[in-house]
């Protein structure tokens, strides 16, 4: 009998011990799993944040690269329009030349004319007739030939203008085109930047409502609107692996009862119905899904009865209504 008992015991000692060991061994496992699961979310919130880390620093690289040309290509306009151009001041410096040789030109053509017709007075006919197919003959052929060449350097110099004005007008084509370019890209930038705010913000899971019956301090479910001492609120907060930096942010819970009024125990007196609210609390958020369960009234029980019927429960945040949904009491 006493082996029997004492083998009685051994046994029962060793299913004792493979239970705990079974029950530790489950416990780890789900630990485990647990901590595999927060170390994937921070990995992709790391990831996450190192590619908006590379676009951001893409996006300044290419504004700045703009900027870089945008001022190259001022400083282009600004030479070109300047009259300290080389260029403008070498073919005004051209001009002047030209002019003093044609002014200089038919001053030395004059001259000439007045000393041949003082010769004129004191020769005879045939003298004057060889002084006119003779000198005055060649003088009038070199002064159409400086003309000539007058004409072509003013000709060269007219296309030298219409380049610059050109060139000109071509730099400032591009400056347009590139301040365009640079416009667009910055508000293309500051698109992406309230892409991602608003991509970073908490997004909420279906709205539940639930009746509560307090039986003797536990509270129980319950629809009949004659049982219900409190109403249970619950939802989810996503998962979003865009929140890289812990938040805060306001969620308000209207509940509307079938005659369209707000249950409220703070501010019923407010004659503006949009503005009562039943909860209004401030939830923190890292990014990892969060359930929220709360209770209205917040302290204490409903000090009336509630109507039977349909009611409807939103939750707000940031002045929009973000998760809607109707319950009924019997």
């Amino acid at each position: 009998m006493n082996r029997t008992a004492l083998t009685v015991v051994l046994v029962i000692l060793l299913l004792a011990s493979l239970g705990s060991n079974t029950f530790l061994y489950l416990n780890k496992m789900k630990s485990d799993k647990e901590l595999e699961n927060k170390v994937a979310v921070m990995k992709a919130k790391d990831s996450l944040q190192s590619e908006l880390n590379r676009m951001e620093d893409s996006l300044n690289l290419v504004i700045q690269t703009f900027q870089n040309e945008n001022q190259t290509l001022v400083l282009k306009v600004e030479e070109l329009e300047s009259d300290k151009n080389p260029r403008v001041i070498a073919a005004m410096q051209e001009i002047y030349r030209l002019r003093r040789e044609i002014a200089n030109g038919i001053s030395g053509d004059g001259a000439a004319a007045a000393g041949a017709g003082d010769g004129a007075k004191k020769s005879t006919k045939a003298s004057r007739k060889a002084a006119k197919s003779g000198k005055g003959g060649a003088e009038a052929e070199d002064l159409r030939k400086q003309l000539e060449e007058a004409r072509a350097k003013v000709a060269e110099l007219m296309a030298q203008i219409e380049a610059l004005t050109k060139e000109k007008n071509d730099y400032v084509a591009q400056l347009t085109a590139e301040k365009d370019r640079s416009a667009t890209l910055e508000s293309e930038n500051v698109e992406l930047k309230d892409r991602l705010d608003k991509g970073a913000r908490p997004q909420f899971g279906a709205l539940l409502v639930t009746g509560l019956f307090d039986k003797k301090g536990v509270m129980t479910e319950t629809m009949k609107a004659k049982s219900v001492d409190k109403i249970r609120v619950t939802f989810d907060v996503l998962e979003n692996p865009m929140v890289t930096q812990p938040l805060e942010e306001e969620v308000t819970i209207r509940i509307i009862d079938p005659n369209g009024g707000v249950l409220s125990t703070t501010n019923t007196k407010l004659t503006d119905k949009s503005k009562v609210t039943s909860l209004k609390n401030t939830i923190q958020f890292d990014g990892a899904l969060q359930k929220v369960k709360w209770s209205f009234p917040e302290k204490g029980l409903l000090t009336g009865k509630l109507m039977k019927g349909k009611y409807t429960a939103e939750l707000w945040t940031r002045g929009l209504m973000r998760q809607k949904n109707n319950f009924t009491l019997e």
